[in-house]
């Protein structure tokens, strides 16, 4: 019988080297747990971050596409793209072949926000976010860098869709939003101000200073009118009935449905009685932007009195004498999508919507 003997130190470099091996395939192995954890979480990040950049661009759009040439410009787009990338830490690049660009209906490319101006045609942005980071792990066996990558397509216009959530149950005549201007700062005492309170009084005629009570409540009982509202509620004429509606709004039977729609309520029945003491100081101290339905004609007298709804504005109450008088400012809201480019009436909301 032969014995072949190895020497000690080749047994010991042969260890060696298979406790390296262990050694790094266990890095790997954790490498490939943590690191791979932590891209998922960054991959997840930046997509939030050209979701957010997308949607920052398209609200300028929206601005643009309703014909306001202050705030919808070109460098607001950009302005609004770059803070948002900022905010969600992520890289946007201006000018290149994976920049920010203005995209049409269709989706296709229609110019590189940053350019100068915003295209015709255009109705959002397309926004490509990166962000790159050294891994822990994989970085010492020689992976010094990981990329993620994404984008995102959101488009700007008006509110296609119905308003969500609660609308308070006052109308306002359509020839308001085409006499004032938009408030968008804080509310003035300067008459020459767009922030200057308007004083509106009651009335059926489509007039700029013209609103009316309106009769939400039970579709059932209300002679046909009503806009989707609560099915157990009542309609009756009086103050009770109109505080019980005007809220708080977590108490309000302000659903609504779609404005010109098949099987919508286009006409809401007027609310006549004694409304003296309605009170609307939740709204005006809190400064809510309430959603009110907008009418262009009406018809009726009394209880048999009625609006033609064609859409829906934001408005903030600055008083409400005893429920016959009402002052306020238009305000212009900005609504989920689904958008258009097109608008019913002057005042008609804004809407964003993530695409892509």
């Amino acid at each position: 019988m032969k014995i072949s003997l190895r020497p000690r130190g080749q047994q010991h470099g042969q260890i060696l080297a298979l406790f390296a091996l262990s050694a790094t395939v266990i890095v790997l192995a954790v490498g490939l747990a943590v690191d791979g954890g932590f891209a998922l979480a960054e991959r997840r990040g930046t997509q939030n971050g050209a979701d957010f950049g997308a949607l920052a661009g398209a609200r300028i759009i929206s601005q643009w596409v309703a014909g306001d040439t202050v705030a919808g410009t070109d460098v607001a787009v950009r302005n609004a793209i770059t803070l948002a990338a900022q905010a969600n830490e992520v890289a946007v690049t201006f000018g290149s072949p994976d920049g920010p660009v203005y995209v049409r209906g269709d989706g296709s490319p229609n110019g590189f926000v940053g350019s100068g101006s915003i295209p015709p045609s255009t109705v959002g942005v397309k926004v490509a976010a990166s962000k790159t980071w050294t891994p822990y792990f994989l970085g010492l066996v020689g992976m010094n860098s990981w990329t993620a990558s994404a984008d995102a397509v959101a488009r700007g216009g008006y509110a296609a869709s119905p308003a969500s959530g609660t609308v308070f149950p006052v109308g306002i005549a359509s020839s308001f939003f085409d006499t004032y201007s938009i408030c968008s700062g804080t509310v003035s005492t300067n008459p020459s101000d767009p922030c200057y309170p308007t004083h509106m009084t009651p009335g059926n005629l489509n007039v700029p200073g013209g609103f009316g009570w309106l009769k939400f409540g039970g579709a059932s009982k209300c002679s046909g009118f009503g806009l989707g509202m609560d099915p157990t509620a009542g309609c009756d004429a009086d103050r009770p009935f109109l505080q019980a509606e005007i809220g708080p709004p977590s108490n309000s039977y302000g659903c609504c449905t779609g404005v010109g729609l098949p099987g919508s309520a286009d006409k809401i029945g007027s609310l006549p009685g004694n409304k003296v003491s309605a009170d609307c100081s939740y709204y005006i101290d809190n400064k809510i932007v309430i959603t009110v339905p907008v009418w262009d004609i009406a018809g009726g007298e009394g209880d048999g009195g009625w609006y033609h709804i064609i859409g829906f504005a934001g408005f903030q109450l600055t008083a409400c004498t005893g429920g016959k008088d009402i002052e306020g400012v238009w305000r212009q809201p900005i609504f989920n999508g689904p958008t258009t480019s097109t608008s019913t009436f002057e005042g008609a909301p804004l809407a964003v919507q993530l695409v892509k």
